[in-house]
Parts: C-alpha cells; sequence; structure tokens
C-alpha cells in the first residue's frame, strides 16, 4: 500500500497543507517545529484512525480551530485506488469515510492499510511498563485480525463492567461470591483465553522474525529473546479451553483480593511481554544503545509480519530515528528499505544531510517541508 497524496486542515501546525509522496523511499527534512512529524502523526490516522502520539483527537485540532480534516490518496499493490478522509468536530466527534462512504466503527476499517510507525517515543516499548509492551503486539495482531481487534474490545468493555461491579461491592461491603460477579467472570474468561492464545501463536512466529531483523540490521545481539508469560505463570499453556481452565482458577485465587482493592488482577490486560539479551532483561540491563537497536528489529520484524499476514506492503513510518545512529547504521538500513519487499517508506528528519550520498538523484524523493506545505506551518 502506498499513499500519493495527502491534504491536511487545521491539524496540528498545519492550517492547510498538500503533500505529494514517491511510492518508494520519502525524505521529509526540515528544521523542529515546522510540522514534519505532524505528516507521520497525519498518515497514521488515515491508516488506524488515530495518532501514535496521543489518545485525544483534541490534542491534534489546530489552536483556535472548529475542526481538522486528512484526506489521503491510497493504491494498493494491485492498483485499487482508496480514499480515506477523516474529520473531527469538537461535540460531534471523529467521522471516517472510504472512497466516499461513511465508516460508522473504526474497527470496520483496521487493518485495510497496514502501517509501522518507529519514533523516539518508541523506548517505552523496551524501557517503560507492561502496558506499552501490551499495546505493542496488541496493534500489530488487531492489524491482521478482525477476530481479534472485536475480541480486544469487547475484553475491554467486559473489564470495565467487572471492575465498575467490584468497585460498587467494595463499597458498600457486600458479598465477595455473587452471580453478578460471576457471570462477568465467565465472559471474561472466555474472551480474554482467546486473546490470550492468540498472542502466543502470535510470539512464536514473531520470535523467528525478531531474530532475522536482528540479523539484517547487523546487530552484535548474539541471543535475542520475546517470551510471554499470561496470567503470571511459568508454564506452557495449550489450547484455548486449557487456558480458561488456568485463568478460572487464577482469579478464584485472588478474589478476596479483588474484593478488597475493587479491581480485576488478572487477565491480558495485567500480562507482560519480556525482552532479552544473552539472557538478561532488556528493561533492567541494555544500554541507550542496545534498546535503540533491539527497537529497530522490533519495528522490522513488525513490518515482516504484517507483510506475511496482510500481504499488502506496510507503510513505514520513521520519525526523527536516525539522528542518533552511526553512517555505517544508517547506510545499513537504507539498504534494507530499498529490498525489493519494502514497500513506501516516509522519514523525517531535521537535516538531509545526515544521509550524506545517501538519497542519490533518481531513486529517492526528497521534501523539504519548508518548501512543500501549501500555506504557513
Amino acid at each position: 500500500m502506498v499513499i500519493k497524496r495527502i491534504s491536511l486542515k487545521q491539524f496540528r501546525a498545519h492550517e492547510e497543507s498538500v503533500l505529494a509522496f514517491h511510492p518508494g523511499l520519502n525524505i521529509i527534512s526540515g528544521p523542529n517545529g515546522t510540522g514534519k512529524t505532524n505528516i507521520l502523526e497525519a498518515v497514521h490516522y488515515l491508516c488506524l484512525t488515530k495518532s501514535f502520539l496521543t489518545s485525544n483527537d483534541r490534542y491534534v485540532l489546530r489552536h483556535g480551530a472548529p475542526f481538522f480534516e486528512i484526506i489521503g490518496d491510497f493504491e494498493s499493490s494491485t492498483g485499487q485506488s482508496l480514499v480515506v478522509r477523516i474529520a473531527f468536530l469538537p461535540g460531534e466527534g471523529k467521522k471516517i469515510f472510504v472512497n466516499g462512504v461513511h465508516v460508522p466503527r473504526a474497527s470496520d476499517f483496521v487493518g485495510r492499510i497496514p502501517v509501522v510507525v518507529f519514533s523516539p517515543d518508541d523506548y517505552v516499548i523496551t524501557a517503560g511498563g507492561p502496558e506499552e509492551r501490551r499495546r505493542f503486539i496488541d496493534t500489530i495482531i488487531s492489524q491482521s485480525s478482525r477476530i481479534y481487534l472485536d475480541d480486544l474490545i469487547r475484553y475491554r468493555r467486559t473489564l470495565k463492567q467487572r471492575n465498575e461491579l467490584l468497585q460498587s461491592i467494595k463499597r458498600r461491603r457486600g458479598p465477595m461470591h455473587s452471580e453478578q460477579i460471576s457471570s462477568w467472570s465467565r465472559e471474561l474468561v472466555d474472551i480474554g483465553s482467546r486473546i490470550i492464545h492468540s498472542r502466543l501463536l502470535f510470539i512464536e512466529r514473531f520470535s523467528r522474525l525478531l531474530d532475522e531483523a536482528c540479523r539484517r540490521i547487523g546487530s552484535e545481539i548474539e541471543e535475542p529473546r520475546i517470551f510471554y508469560r499470561p496470567l503470571s505463570g511459568d508454564a506452557k499453556l495449550g489450547d484455548v479451553e486449557e487456558i480458561k481452565e488456568v485463568f478460572s482458577n487464577v482469579l478464584q485465587k485472588c478474589a478476596h483480593r479483588e474484593w478488597e482493592r475493587g479491581l480485576t488482577l488478572a487477565g491480558p490486560h495485567r500480562d507482560d511481554l519480556h525482552f532479552e539479551l544473552d539472557g538478561m532483561p532488556v528493561r533492567r540491563f541494555a544500554s541507550q544503545g542496545q534498546h535503540r537497536t533491539f527497537g529497530l528489529a522490533l519495528k522490522l520484524a513488525q513490518y515482516s509480519f504484517l507483510l506475511e499476514t496482510v500481504e499488502e506492503p506496510p507503510l513505514l513510518l520513521l520519525d526523527d530515528v536516525f539522528d542518533n545512529l552511526d553512517h555505517t547504521r544508517i547506510g545499513l538500513f537504507f539498504s534494507i528499505l530499498h529490498e525489493s519487499e519494502m514497500g513506501q517508506s516516509l522519514i523525517t528528519a531535521a537535516r538531509k544531510d545526515i544521509f550524506g550520498e545517501l538519497l542519490g538523484e533518481n531513486s529517492d524523493h526528497h521534501l523539504d517541508i519548508r518548501e512543500t506545505i501549501a500555506s504557513e506551518v
């Protein structure tokens, strides 16, 4: 999938901007604060209906503006045209249109335009808390499986209802065991077990891709490892029915603590994804350089996973990720971006010259944001 053109109105720093892209590699350069990252953020909106920097649509609305609008013209690998329009109006919310047809639910659209984004903020995936790693794998799997995304949405709703009931029981000091809490527990287990099973299958496949990604970027990492131990257990889990049994038992064991805290204490919303280098946890022992390299490998593995499962080359968005890499590593990654299996990539950088002679004259496309934005940014 490639994006041919994008139009932004009242979006972040952009009052009204129009940009055209090359089907291969695109460099968007310019001083900080001129709206480079906003362009990638807008493309991400058109792919996943949300920002990769904030969860609130209001925050991307240009100051004092009554609305924002993004329109993107895409083309699939089979030549199919796709026009995506997203508009947000405070008080009315966000609306999504595909080829002029309103899409009522974002989940009905996610996955049609696969995307991978890598930015300095992604440092939290390897260095931050468990919620960042859960978000990482959920974003990948959701783009490749509508069933998983639907289960994730249902699970979050069920979890919210169960937590509200636990809070109510805690406030009135009611009985721990009731038919109502049991009903929500059964639904939580049913949906949550499917999510856990999907994550286990994903990790099994993703581990191979991560090994390959580390070798491709010339990393000195000898043994990268990624693993997922759901429900705080060390034992390997099998099919969904086995997971349901374990999940139910775990909930029973922590029932009293849940009653005391008014909170669901077990399930896929509490699980963590673990990264290791040579048997040592990345989060605790990796250097900044190792975090950066491991993060780059994760994103390259994500790209390969989506390419295999969605069968459409994802868009690759790289936001200011080369500033801290040496020229050799930049050159190696550029060679990967030029491989036949790689699709379109959009890269932001404060200066074009950090890429040296890698851009060439004919094979790549460079945009100086100061020259290509339609109006003042």
